[in-house]
This record gives C-alpha cells, sequence and structure tokens, in this order.
C-alpha cells in the first residue's frame, strides 16, 4: 500500500510525534538525546521552521513546530530524523533503522487548542509515570517556557506567543504556564489519542474548513464523547462508523478530530 501524501499547510502548527523501531528505548541515555537536541537545533537553523515545544522519551520524541512554508516542514524532518538515525548508528556500531517508519504529523489549529496540544507534550513523561513534575524531566521545552534555560534554546517563544493569541504577554503566559504545569490536570494526565493519532485538531468550524486541504479521501465522523461511554458495551462502534463521509471526533466539548 502506498503513503499517503502530505499536504503541508502554509502558516501552520503541525504537532510531529516519531517512535523508535520496535519502541526500542534507543533514548534511553542523556548522551543519545543531547545528541538530537543538538540536531534539532541545527535543523532550525538550517530550514525556516519555528519550534514551539518538544520533548525527547526515551523511545519517542514529540515537536509542535511551525512553518511559513510548510514544505519546510518536510525538509527539516528529513534532515533531522536521517542525521540522528546516522549519528546514532555510526557512534554504536549499530545497524539497521532507527525510527518506526515515518513520523506522524497533525495539524493544530492555532489558539486555545494549540495551548492544550502543548500541555499535553509538557505532561508526557508525568503520564508515563517516569517523573512527578516536567522540571524532572531535562530534555524538554519546560525548561525554557518556564524561563530556566535561557542559553541553547530552541524554541521560538515570540512565534509561540503569536499562535496562541498573546503576543506580548510574556508574563501573563508565564503565570498561567506555571500553574497549568503544577495544577497535575487530570484532562493531560490521560492519554489523548486524538494528538498523536489525527490529520488535525482543532474546532469544528475549522475542522471542517480543513477536510479539503489536508490531502485523504477516508474521513469519517465518530463523537468521541459516545464513545468514551460506550466503549464497554459496544467495542465495535469504530467499524460500524466506517462508511460515513468524513471523520470527525468531538473531543470533551472543545477539540475536534478530523482522521
Amino acid at each position: 500500500m502506498s503513503r499517503r501524501k502530505r499536504n503541508w499547510l502554509d502558516r501552520s502548527c503541525y504537532h510531529i510525534t516519531h517512535r523508535c523501531l520496535d519502541r526500542e528505548y534507543l533514548f534511553e541515555h542523556a548522551l543519545t538525546r543531547n545528541s538530537y537536541l543538538k540536531e534539532l537545533r541545527e535543523m532550525i537553523a538550517r530550514f525556516n521552521v519555528d519550534v514551539l515545544n518538544y520533548i525527547v522519551t526515551s523511545n519517542h520524541v514529540h515537536i509542535l513546530v511551525y512553518a511559513g512554508n510548510g514544505m519546510e516542514i518536510e525538509k527539516g524532518m528529513q534532515y533531522l530524523q536521517g542525521r540522528m538515525a546516522q549519528r546514532y548508528n555510526l557512534r554504536t556500531g549499530r545497524e539497521g533503522a532507527f525510527w518506526s517508519g515515518r513520523y506522524h504529523a497533525t495539524l493544530i489549529e492555532s489558539g486555545s487548542h494549540l495551548s492544550q496540544c502543548l500541555f499535553y507534550i509538557d505532561y508526557n513523561m508525568m503520564r508515563a509515570r517516569a517523573v512527578s513534575h516536567p522540571s524532572e524531566w531535562k530534555h524538554s521545552g519546560y525548561h525554557e517556557l518556564s524561563g530556566e534555560r535561557k542559553r541553547y534554546t530552541i524554541i521560538n517563544k515570540k512565534k509561540l506567543l503569536r499562535k496562541l493569541g498573546m503576543e506580548g504577554e510574556g508574563d501573563r503566559f508565564l503565570k498561567w504556564y506555571l500553574q497549568t504545569i503544577d495544577s497535575k490536570s487530570k484532562q493531560y494526565m490521560e492519554r489523548q489519542k486524538y494528538w498523536t493519532e489525527a490529520l488535525a485538531v482543532g474546532s469544528q468550524e475549522w475542522i471542517e474548513g480543513m477536510k479539503g486541504k489536508i490531502g485523504t479521501k477516508r474521513l469519517r465522523i465518530v463523537n468521541e464523547e459516545e464513545v468514551k461511554q460506550s466503549k464497554k458495551t459496544d467495542e465495535g462502534l469504530y467499524s460500524q462508523q466506517k462508511s460515513r463521509k468524513y471523520h470527525l471526533v468531538h473531543e470533551n466539548e472543545a477539540p475536534y478530530a478530523l482522521y
């Protein structure tokens, strides 16, 4: 089966996730995670891509990015993931693939939905029960967004604030950001598959406008709240919906996800 062609949209935000081959813990050691962040800094220096948040876990990565020209993201990711694989194999004497297939990119609507994705990334290692607070995991954007790290930064804070609708409000952002992190919100402590599996996440009106732009015909609608309520008694709900024309998921009365 041929891969679905990506239609990268200009002036857009994407949440990118990529796992190591067979979910191996190839990022188990800090040295390897440091190497990835070094390559990430090199990537944004070479390509017109802004990083808005990131985390490198033991076996996968999350990167929240923006680009005026969407194709820059594809070029940058090809460079980044290829360089990381080459350097790791060269250093360790390993052969073969480093990554598990192609990375996944989810288009994210700016504003409140972008902020939810931002925190979903920050909570990653708490969800995995590896840490009790994001500050305990060195290889993440938390240390930049909280103001702890001021050198060798990766995140474009000005662009992040602009896409959040908080341009020029750095102090307000910092207070709100730290409060949300420290609250250990149940919303972000639960895995929400749409951030890593959907093609796009946003408001219903925005999602409707994306249907003809992201390059796919296999679309259908499912109300995720109804799925959650009936999952124990009806595991076949998804398969029953396959004949629908498009796939729109209502998530917690806020985001909708297009698959």
